[in-house]
């Protein structure tokens, strides 16, 4: 893995393990039951759009976990190539 690549991954992990990030997990976890209901959503619009803020949602929770599986990957393709 190149030195960017490296640095790129190292200053995710940083950024994961940070109290801020903590908390801003915490908050999206609450709001995810709210998004996930389809209660309010009136319209094929706004159902489109709920499902578009779940994505995020859900991009954001699994964002450490996926980061930490393509690293791992990464890091076995540099020790084994």
């Amino acid at each position: 893995m190149n030195r960017e690549l490296q640095d790129y991954y190292e200053e995710r992990f940083s950024m994961c393990s940070s109290q801020g990030w903590k908390q801003l997990i915490e908050d999206v976890q609450l709001m995810k039951p709210e998004v996930e209901s389809i209660k309010g959503a009136n319209t094929l619009e706004q159902l489109h759009f709920k499902k578009g803020e779940l994505s995020i949602i859900n991009w954001l929770l699994n964002l450490e976990s996926a980061s930490r599986e393509v690293y791992d990957q990464l890091q076995g393709e540099a020790d084994n190539g």
